[in-house]
């Protein structure tokens, strides 16, 4: 390895195998590389690290903040091996009020933008975030469909008969209503619901001394339900102060980031981000986290505070100006009410690492049954899983899911149209869409799955059967049929039943469940267009 030849100057440099293994950023590119060599002599991460360098590659910028942002670009170009990163390469979602439009609404999105509109977020917990944007929406209702409310319609749509639409499409409500109750909205999603309640005992009053009484309960009736949800939110200052805490917890090759965002004096938010880190310090994790975390977002708090003291602290406060153009603080050693807040974080992140590895210990034994059941010589690693859903055969669809290790690899979710089946034939379907993945396999020379699973009884594993055969191709396929969870193979005459209790048959399920949940969402999806599309003729 020739350090020597690397430059003193700011910059990245780029550790290569033959593919990238580690990406940093350096004020002196060259010292920070002999830091590694000097860090191999003690540390296992640096001396796998070095030990499998080749080649050194590196860009010199003018500053430590763009070199800190080159860094960012090139880890998520290469992901390198070595590097701590989000677990999910997913984007994570956002809930988004739209302010440029003339009538806003409050919809999800992966990716936020550097525009009017403001985003709050990013939730780790899907599921968390639905709920919250389920009561929002009942809570402030706004419109949700796509209706133009400057050409109103003779009757409302169906969520506004559920409470979850304004009616604006219908004009069952005023322009200047409808931008009183997006501020009253904001004012919620910023952490001020104070304001919000203050607006609307106002409106009440004024609707009862108008002899508007029915319009004044109505407002009651919202009041009390805001209440109510925001008698469910911990206030943990007395002062309306903003900021992040970040909670970190650690095995030898993964980490949990805790991120609790204060609003105004009130815990609005508490999500878990898992991160690839192998071997990897406090101080490195967190700064990683930070850089990928924030670099998503369109606003900073005024304050972060973490555990241990960053290597790097003056030049992410540095970029963070930058980017979001206002001073964000990164904090340690705190006391008081931080304190105990950064405690909690910790906790929580540890809670979330030992529930990980308890799921990680019972999908391993659901992999083992699988793999004595089945007669496998190796375990079933990486299954594929295959589903149909259609209504009376139109807007057919089919889904395939891949599990690695026995949790999702969401990154190899794929969707298919069905194209060549006319009609309700489900086995058919199968076939087809078992016969364009595997001959897209083939042609690309991809790694093929261990496990097959199919959605349904003999006649679907037959039909997938057929297709494998078609293409010259033999793999492991089973059926599991709903009804009663039996399991179908090509190698048994009879079907297959698994113990209620057996971890074998759970992981089945999750597997056969979550390649539905996809399948349905892609055919709602279809039908929506479908009928949005039907109704604009």
């Amino acid at each position: 390895m020739q350090v020597k030849v690397l430059p003193q100057k700011t910059g990245v440099y780029i550790l290569k195998a033959d593919d990238v293994l580690y990406v940093g950023k350096a004020s002196n590119i060259r010292n920070r590389v002999k830091n590694h060599l000097l860090a191999a002599k003690s540390n296992l991460r640096e001396a796998m690290i070095i030990e499998h360098t080749k080649k050194i590659d590196y860009i010199i910028t003018n500053t430590d903040v763009e070199a800190l942002v080159e860094e960012n670009i090139l880890i998520k170009q290469y992901k390198p091996k070595f590097n701590i990163q989000l677990s999910d390469d997913k984007t994570y979602p956002y809930l988004k009020l739209s302010l440029d439009e003339e009538y806003p609404t409050l919809s999800i999105v992966r990716r936020p933008k550097n525009d009017k509109n403001r985003y709050f977020g990013p939730y780790a917990d899907v599921g968390a975030m639905r709920q919250t944007l389920k009561t929002l929406r009942s809570l402030f209702p706004l419109r949700t469909c796509k209706l133009d409310p400057r050409k109103p319609r003779k009757r409302p749509c169906m969520n506004y008969q559920i409470g979850l639409c304004s009616g604006i499409c219908a004009g069952l409500i005023s322009k200047a209503e409808y931008n009183e109750r997006v501020k009253e909205l904001l004012f919620v999603m910023e952490g001020r619901p104070d304001l919000a309640i203050e607006k609307l005992k106002s409106k009440m009053l004024q609707a009862s001394s108008n002899l508007k009484y029915e319009k004044a309960a109505h407002i009651r009736d919202r009041i009390e339900a805001l209440e109510k949800t925001l008698s469910k939110m911990t206030i943990v200052f007395s002062k309306p102060i903003d900021l992040d805490v970040l909670g970190v917890a650690k095995t030898q090759t993964e980490a949990c980031v805790q991120v609790m965002q204060v609003k105004n004096g009130q815990l609005v938010s508490s999500e878990s981000f898992e991160m690839k880190a192998q071997n990897a310090e406090d101080n490195e994790i967190i700064e990683s986290f930070i850089q990928q975390y924030y670099s998503k977002r369109t606003f900073s708090p005024p304050e972060i505070i973490v555990s241990t003291k960053l290597y790097d602290a003056s030049i992410i406060q540095e970029w963070m100006f930058e980017k979001f153009n206002s001073k964000t603080k990164i904090s340690t050693g705190v006391r008081g009410q931080k304190r105990r807040l950064l405690k909690l974080a910790i906790e929580n992140a540890r809670s979330h690492l030992d529930e990980l590895a308890d799921k990680k210990r019972r999908a391993l034994k659901g992999l083992k049954e699988l793999q004595k059941i089945l007669e496998f010589d190796t375990l079933p690693k990486l299954i594929e899983c295959f589903d149909i859903s259609t209504l009376r055969g139109k807007s057919s669809v089919g889904s395939m899911i891949s599990f690695l290790n026995g949790e999702p690899l969401k990154r190899q979710y794929r969707r298919f149209k069905i194209k060549t089946i006319v009609g309700q034939d489900d086995p058919k379907m199968i076939g087809e869409i078992i016969h364009r993945r595997y001959r897209r396999l083939l042609q690309e020379k991809s790694q093929l799955p261990d496990l097959i699973i199919v959605d349904g009884g003999i006649t679907q594993l037959n039909a997938a059967r057929r297709s494998m055969l078609e293409l010259g191709m033999e793999l492991p396929i089973i059926g599991l049929a709903k009804q009663f969870e039996h399991v179908y193979s090509p190698n048994r005459n009879r079907p297959m039943s698994l113990p209620k209790n057996s971890e074998g048959l759970y992981l089945l399920q999750r597997i056969r469940d979550e390649a539905h949940r996809f399948a349905i969402a892609y055919h709602r999806k279809l039908r929506s267009k479908t009928a949005i599309s039907a109704r604009a003729k």
